[in-house]
């Protein structure tokens, strides 16, 4: 802690001092540098950067700062980050003809439509983001485009080798176009790599075995995550070569670099592979040796809290037993209080999983019913005209008009209009070629609903037939949603959804993933 103070101070009082010349190409290429490492201590330059930047006019490293804090979004898994920071990349670099920087906020626009999902928004992305630098020869354009080609990786499986074939050459040539040195080297480790392991996977040795071979050759002895990747990726090509021997000596070199720099998400992938590496070999020993290595590192998170916890109720009861030998009133005082902690704790137990079962109830007999439509209520803006002089109770619509616009709301219902942004009657009746009070008066004599009440209900009633029927809508969170269905904002999409089915978003979609 004492450290991250330090260094904050330090930033803070170099900022001061070199104000008046301020190196943004160095700054930008630091902050690039700790995105990888620390992400938290990235945003502190990245704030300085964004600080300067307005202040001395330089909208491009304004792009590039929103770009990185995007990045830093991705890695912390805030989707709704990533796509606002990337959104402000781009709105700057759009508006300052920034072609590198318009690309930069494509890609990432792209690699977390992935996420999510949004497969065909994320091609178009990316797409984007090339044509924006096709034309782009300098260092920068080789580089963006390279890493674009690489984006595209995430996209395909395994069964679709050429398609990953062709991105990742073309990631190579652009890469080797860079003429800065350490940094194209860099760059064309990553994509050797993943050329060795990706041959690998389609059974193609030799030619694997020659990118390995040039990735190790390129990458430095103090680049030890690199490293550890092209080890691992060797001891993978021997495992599917069924040479399990050879597979174990390369995933040992590759844990010990990985267990030396604590790269704990590489040393998962390496025990598990070492797992399956001994099973072939039929050492059940070591077999059973790297599964639980494996176990204990997924729950090394857990597991550091769970002995947090477990040092501290020690202490507590460390302490307890000294009160006790002291003093047998302040023992009885401490069992009272864990007697009513206890108490309070099963009471707050008891409501939730009550709360669970009505929610369930409810979810259930939404499942199978649909949601049951809210009673019909004024609304004041549907009782007066736009000139404000009160509109009769009962409107005179001939036949014809009336089967008009049921016909264009049936057109409206089956076509998702509902979920643009910024729905109004104006814009639905002018669709219709109508007045706004005979589409009022239609809607609340068929659907017995007010306009907002049946632009709601449809919404609401889609989103929940999506979330029954797909569960991938279920993975979404609860912003994504509100923007499918065109709401402004999480809070107006949330207050809508629970005042139509009785029950908030989120529980609504813990109770049906427990009965569907």
């Amino acid at each position: 802690m004492e450290k991250k103070i330090i260094f904050f101070l330090f930033l803070i009082i170099s900022n001061f001092m070199f104000s008046q010349n301020f190196d943004f190409e160095r700054q930008y290429k630091y902050a690039r540098t700790l995105s990888s490492k620390n992400p938290d201590s990235s945003e502190i330059v990245l704030n300085i950067i964004i600080d300067s930047a307005v202040r001395k006019n330089q909208p491009n490293y304004l792009a590039k700062a929103y770009y990185l804090k995007s990045f830093n979004s991705y890695l912390k898994s805030d989707a709704k980050g990533t796509l606002d920071f990337a959104e402000k990349a781009l709105k700057i670099s759009t508006e300052n003809n920034y072609s590198p920087g318009k690309a930069l906020a494509y890609r990432m626009q792209g690699t977390q439509y992935a996420k999510l999902g949004l497969l065909k928004e994320s091609f178009q992305s990316l797409n984007k983001g090339l044509s924006e630098i096709k034309n782009e020869n300098t260092d920068e354009g080789h580089e963006l485009k390279g890493m674009i080609y690489n984006s595209f990786l995430i996209l395909l499986n395994q069964n679709e080798y050429q398609k990953k074939a062709s991105y990742s050459k073309n990631a190579v040539r652009e890469f080797q176009q860079i003429k800065n040195i350490p940094r194209r080297n860099e760059l064309l480790v990553s994509a050797y790599t993943n050329l060795g392991y990706n041959l690998s996977e389609v059974k193609k040795f030799d030619e694997a075995q020659s990118f390995f071979v040039k990735a190790l050759a390129l990458v430095g002895n103090d680049n030890h995550y690199l490293k550890s990747n092209i080890l691992h990726d060797i001891g993978f090509s021997f495992s599917q070569q069924k040479k399990p021997d050879s597979a174990v000596l390369y995933y040992q070199k590759a844990l010990k670099i990985a267990s030396d720099y604590g790269f704990n998400e590489k040393k998962i992938e390496i025990t598990k592979n070492l797992e399956e590496a001994y099973n072939q070999l039929g050492d059940i020993q070591n077999v059973q040796k790297y599964k639980l290595k494996n176990l204990e590192l997924k729950d090394s998170v857990a597991y550091n809290q769970k002995m947090a916890v477990n040092k501290t109720l020690n202490q507590k009861e460390e302490n307890f037993d000294r009160q006790l030998i002291r003093s047998h009133s302040v023992s009885k005082g401490l069992i009272a209080a864990c007697t009513l902690l206890l108490l309070i704790l099963g009471v707050v137990i008891f409501k939730m999983i009550s709360l669970r079962k009505k929610h369930k109830k409810a979810v259930a007999q939404i499942y199978q019913q649909g949601i049951t439509p809210v009673a019909y209520e004024e609304d004041p803006q549907e009782t007066e005209d736009q000139s404000g002089n009160n509109i009769p109770a009962d409107i005179k619509i001939s036949p014809e008009a009336e089967q008009h616009i049921l016909h264009g709301l049936q057109t409206f219902e089956g076509s998702f209009d509902f979920n643009h942004k910024n729905i109004s009657r104006y814009n639905v009746s002018n669709t219709l070629n109508v007045n706004t009070k005979y589409l009022s008066a239609v809607i609340k004599k068929h659907k017995s609903f007010n306009f907002n009440q049946y632009i709601n209900h449809l919404r609401i009633n889609y989103i929940v037939d999506k979330l029954k029927s797909d569960p991938q809508y279920r993975k979404y969170k609860i912003n994504h949603l509100a923007e499918l269905t065109g709401y402004s904002s999480h809070s107006a999409f949330s207050i809508e959804f629970k005042k139509i089915t009785g029950i908030h978003p989120s529980a609504f979609i813990k109770a049906l993933d427990s009965i569907s």
